[in-house]
């Protein structure tokens, strides 16, 4: 097995749940086959983010009724001042798909990009805020 890193384009094992995944939480059969990337390694698991097209039609129509809803009380909680200062693009903000996956369960995908990991985000906008301090200075 290729040692994987957080970043690193990945495919869930196709096979059958047994006993052992159903007491570790780590494999559902509903997510063999979809594609995502390592968002963070925590020993023998790994999170990762869900290319949402490759989930079941069903498990995306759930998500993006969930999603909807959130939104839409994130904005029922806000003033009317608040909800007329945001953009549209913040208005439609969207929720990521993430599952914990035993690393014995992932394949690295060679059909997709390297996306960023977690750290390499944190390191970008650590980058970003330094800047933006220094410019305003």
């Amino acid at each position: 097995m290729a040692k994987l890193n957080p970043g690193d384009a990945v495919l869930v094992a196709s096979r059958e749940q047994t006993a052992a995944d159903v007491k570790s939480g780590l494999f559902y059969q509903h997510y063999a086959g979809v594609t995502g990337s390592i968002l963070k390694i925590y020993g023998e698991e790994a999170s990762v983010l869900v290319d949402k097209e490759t989930l079941a039609p069903e498990i995306v129509k759930r998500h993006t009724e969930n999603e909807k809803a959130m939104r839409q009380r994130w904005l029922d909680g806000l003033s009317e001042e608040a909800r007329n200062k945001l953009s549209a693009t913040e208005k439609a903000f969207g929720l990521h798909y993430s599952i914990l996956v035993s690393l014995n369960d992932l394949a690295l995908n060679p059909n997709a990009a390297k996306r960023p990991s977690a750290n390499d985000l944190d390191d970008a906008e650590a980058k970003f805020l330094a800047e933006r301090a220094t410019a305003k200075a």
